[in-house]
């Protein structure tokens, strides 16, 4: 029985941060070296489907697609608050669904399997979708577009063969003729495959082996000594990346070797997806948990645990590093937003809501700001110039009741006197602060 498992690939190469301008790679070697350390939240979202879901593609923090068995499609446009059934007849109930890429809010491949495997498309939001490719005996693994116009797909071996196809006209057309790896009594899994422009293409296998490429065209096999399965494959740089079945392997040297990371991965269930950015992984198994670590695996801490269902694929968005999807086995959708700079003090509940003044104050270019929260509450904590105008926003979401720290950096500002404020349920205060450089 075919696992839906792992995770689509998305580009590594590392954006600005979003909720402060800085460098974010500094910022991230900063806060290893300080001991900072960066706060993830996830909540529940309503994906009105009890279908298992099986891969989510996220273009943004606010336009995502998903799909699922049964033929299930959905997306949202406003980062989850509402999912809307993006699937029509077009696409058969009986054909289950395992593999999603959006090139853009209109523009989404999904591959499916049924006495064939099938890939379809649509341009128009799920208004209708056109089924463009179909291999009898076949089963497409992951689908991944390198810009709006070419693409590859990779399959389980048919005929004695990968089944490689890629696209040069946005998904319209599928060819193999240039792509060849020979294939013996092995098979892929859902969604382990990784592709980077810069770096090549990695995907796993059921077979101790991972098979790269920098072409699409010469291959080379990466041996997992210790995992016969490859569940799921990412790299956050050329060099460094995950992959593993029940265990955890990383590599440091683009694939040349896989070896265990410093601290094995909590948990027992086989790896299902895979996703991170700078030094920060994000990895779930099939089970409830979502796993973090900030420091390349040296230690991993318990992120999340979903209410119910088993986790089958977890993504970022490819705008930012801020904002994060898992989709579960039982129509669950968690979303999980990442607060660089954000560090959490104490899990201790305090006895009433609070706001420090910054410290240093006077300060240049960076401050420290902390607040307490007694129970856990959508947090705002947003940064206003003398006139009143927001100028930064380096809080914006759930956290959970406890003490925190957010480093403030003001590199793009003027010098003068500045207000910050937060709110978090019915709590509001504002300080003043003054940037002198």
């Amino acid at each position: 029985m075919k696992i839906y498992c792992s995770n689509i690939i998305q580009n590594a190469v590392l954006l600005p941060g979003g909720y402060m301008k800085f460098n974010l790679t500094v910022f991230l070697l900063l806060a290893i070296t300080t001991g900072i350390y960066s706060q993830m939240t996830w909540v529940e979202q309503t994906s009105g489907v009890t279908t298992a879901l099986t891969s989510v593609s996220a273009i943004d923090p606010n336009n995502v697609w998903v799909c699922g068995n049964a033929g299930v499609v959905l997306r949202t446009t406003n980062g989850g608050s509402n999912w809307i059934n993006a699937s029509t007849s077009t696409i058969p109930g009986t054909l289950d669904l395992h593999s999603i890429y959006a090139i853009d809010a209109n523009t989404v491949l999904v591959a499916g399997s049924g006495a064939a495997s099938f890939l379809f498309r649509t341009s128009n939001a799920g208004a209708n979708w056109t089924q463009v490719f179909t291999e009898t005996g076949g089963f497409i693994n992951s689908v991944q577009m390198g810009n709006a116009f070419a693409g590859f797909m990779v399959g389980d071996p048919v005929g004695g063969r990968w089944s490689l196809w890629g696209t040069t006209t946005g998904g319209l057309t599928w060819d193999s003729a240039s792509f060849y790896l020979p294939a013996g009594a092995e098979a892929g899994w859902n969604n382990s495959f990784f592709f980077d422009v810069n770096a090549g293409v990695w995907f796993g296998t059921n077979n101790t082996r991972i098979y790269k490429s920098l072409t699409l065209v010469n291959w080379t096999t990466q041996v997992t000594t210790g995992q016969a399965n490859s569940y799921a494959v990412w790299f956050n740089n050329p060099l460094l990346g995950f992959t593993g079945g029940t265990a955890l392997l990383m590599t440091t040297n683009a694939g040349s070797n896989w070896v265990a990371p410093v601290s094995p991965l909590p948990g027992t269930a086989n790896l299902a997806g895979i996703t991170g950015f700078g030094t920060v992984w994000v990895v779930i198994r099939q089970a409830t948990a979502i796993y973090l670590s900030n420091n390349n695996g040296t230690t991993w801490l318990t992120s999340y645990t979903a209410p119910a269902g088993n986790y089958r694929h977890v993504a970022k968005n490819r705008a930012d590093n801020t904002v994060f999807y898992g989709v579960r086995s039982n129509g669950g959708i968690s979303k999980g937003t990442y607060f660089v700079g954000v560090s959490n003090i104490s899990n201790e509940v305090p006895s009433s809501f609070e706001v420090k003044q910054n410290y240093p104050n006077p300060f240049n270019p960076s401050t420290n700001i902390e607040f307490s929260i007694t129970k856990n509450s959508f947090v705002s904590l947003s940064v206003f110039d003398h006139l009143g105008r927001e100028v930064e926003k380096p809080v914006s979401g759930n956290l959970e009741a406890g003490s925190y720290s957010v480093n403030f950096d003001a590199s793009n500002l003027a010098s003068g006197t500045y207000y910050y404020r937060i709110n978090a349920g019915d709590y509001s205060e504002t300080k003043k602060m003054i940037l002198v450089k």
